[in-house]
């Protein structure tokens, strides 16, 4: 999808889904939901690579977002949600904030388990949980809307897993989980992808002559391609211009 907007759920209500989307080089919040009324809003199978200002807005109690399977090579943080669950997604750190996963739930049944994380080395916290002082659902107050939350940092998995009951099964991953993606640092700029980039017709990047469409099906790219075969084939070439931006990524699989 486009490097320049996210994919909004905006103002959404109910039965929503954002499936099986790559974005690209967003400058922030990729997994847009400010706010989601209701719900549920379904992000399942989407793929963010470089997000420098974090992956996720999830503001003013965004209720009933559910995270499945995605592989988010950025910081996530939730400024106010209710009723959000994570399961079985990637979450790599680029040193955009210190934690790679920052929680704020107005309800005390938002949860997250099944995760692959990757904390910034040397982050004084990595992981920060905060859930109504009591009771299941925080009580606001005041004119501007004001909820007391009791906010709990951690500084390491194991620590925030024991004292939260969270992401009981979840592990530590890094950057060699998959196959030739480097490391991401948006505190250095030479480290992250160059925006705007295009293939040359010798590019060496994609599928070769008739198997382009096995893989376009299989939502892979493999190397040993001269470019796309027919001018104007829009799919193809931006499919092309995505893994040149991310070398084989089309494997964001554990090993």
């Amino acid at each position: 999808n486009s490097h320049d907007n996210p994919i909004e759920a905006d103002g959404s209500m109910h039965n929503i889904r954002v499936m099986r989307n790559m974005f690209i080089n967003h400058p922030s919040h990729a997994f847009c939901n400010q706010p989601a009324l209701g719900g549920p809003v379904y992000w399942i199978r989407n793929i963010a690579y470089n997000l420098p200002g974090g992956s996720t807005r999830i503001t003013a109690g965004s209720a009933g977002i559910l995270m499945y399977n995605n592989t988010i090579l950025s910081e996530t943080a939730v400024a106010g949600g209710s009723n959000v669950h994570w399961r079985n997604n990637l979450m790599l750190g680029q040193n955009a904030a210190p934690a790679i996963f920052s929680v704020n739930s107005y309800t005390r049944y938002t949860s997250s388990d099944y995760n692959g994380f990757r904390p910034n080395p040397d982050a004084d916290v990595a992981f920060e949980w905060a859930l109504p002082a009591s009771g299941a659902i925080a009580e606001f107050s005041g004119p501007d809307g004001t909820v007391t939350l009791a906010p709990r940092e951690f500084a390491t998995l194991a620590t925030y897993s024991r004292a939260t009951g969270q992401d009981r099964n979840s592990v530590l991953v890094d950057y060699d989980v998959f196959r030739n993606v480097p490391q991401l640092d948006a505190s250095d700029a030479s480290t992250l992808p160059r925006r705007g980039l295009r293939l040359s017709p010798r590019a060496g990047l994609g599928c070769r002559g008739s198997r382009h469409r096995d893989c376009e099906r299989h939502g892979r790219l493999q190397r040993g391609c001269a470019g796309p075969r027919r001018t104007g084939d829009r799919r193809r070439s931006a499919a092309l211009r995505a893994a040149a931006l991310m070398p084989d990524f089309g494997v964001p699989v554990p090993r």
